[in-house]
């Protein structure tokens, strides 16, 4: 099987469009199957994506997210308002399978250099 077909993310002039981003840790394995460590997990990789474009977590727009039907909505959104703070991006959130049956979080976002 090819590798997903898919870049990192896609610059449209000062907007940054991140492609959906999982629980991967360092070695490319699925952490846990907890969601809380899911969802901070995802979210560390997105702040990681976003630093190698000289932006914060405080430039996201727009999240997307999609959990996995029948996972702790109440723990997914206790962890994004920890990770976010003051910060509220416009979000939408889905109920839906994933490709990796091992993850129950997938997140995309778009940024915006000001």
């Amino acid at each position: 099987m090819k590798p997903p077909h898919l870049a990192p993310y896609t610059q449209a002039g000062d907007l940054f469009y991140l492609s959906g981003q999982l629980p991967f840790d360092q070695t490319g394995k699925i952490i846990s199957d907890d969601l809380g460590e899911q969802t901070m997990q995802t979210l560390r990789n997105i702040e990681g994506l976003l630093a190698t474009m000289g932006l914060s977590r405080n430039d996201i727009v727009k999240t997307t997210i999609w959990l996995v039907p029948g996972t702790d909505f109440a723990t997914f959104n206790d962890r994004y308002a920890d990770f976010f703070g003051d910060h509220k991006p416009a979000r939408s959130t889905v109920f839906s399978q994933l490709a990796l049956p091992t993850a129950k979080i997938e997140i995309e976002v778009i940024a915006h250099r000001s």
